[in-house]
């Protein structure tokens, strides 16, 4: 007989509700940046209105602040890609590494290979059905090793639902920053 955990507050159980909200971020968009110009603009007392330079010092600023979050992107990119070829180069490699829960990998893993999509995006009954396989039930089982050295030959490279890469080192999925010996 399977058990379901179920929610005490909600009374529900594998709800697939998944709010589409962003996060609040602290960040001014030019959505909101324009809505605060436009804002001022029609709250300005219209005996004093805006120097012309002050509009364009505003607007100057709102440009680099722009190119300044395209540029953090960038970077960002380009750190991902270059995290992403490290551990591209470790495959073949022996390394000494920690491991790390690897439950939500391996059910991405899975998601990917039987559904070709990541777990997050599956329906409940495709979700129950990923969770039922072994790698997963075996992940499960060794969760409570998260943390633990291994050594072993890197298999594969894995990147978890956070976009991290890991490595896959003898059926267990090892944090390449935790890396402290490569053979």
């Amino acid at each position: 007989m399977a058990t379901f955990s179920v929610d005490p507050t909600t009374a529900l159980q594998n709800s697939t509700y998944s709010p589409n909200a962003k996060p609040a971020t602290q960040d001014l968009g030019s959505v909101d940046f324009m809505k605060l110009i436009i804002a001022q603009m029609r709250n300005q007392n219209p005996l004093e209105p805006q120097k012309d330079s002050d509009f364009m010092a505003q607007m100057a600023q709102f440009e680099a602040l722009s190119q300044m979050k395209s540029m953090a992107s960038g970077m960002k990119v380009l750190q991902g890609l270059n995290e992403l070829s490290g551990a591209a180069a470790m495959i073949g490699k022996t390394v000494t590494g920690r491991t790390v829960d690897g439950i939500a990998i391996a059910r991405d893993q899975v998601a990917r290979e039987k559904y070709g999509q990541p777990f997050m995006k599956l329906n409940s009954e495709f979700k129950q059905q990923v969770n039922r396989d072994e790698r997963v039930i075996a992940a499960a089982g060794d969760a409570r090793n998260a943390g633990t050295e291994v050594t072993g030959r890197v298999d594969k490279v894995v990147v978890g639902p956070d976009g991290i890469p890991m490595l896959w080192v003898n059926g267990k999925v090892v944090d390449m920053f935790t890396v402290a010996e490569v053979r």
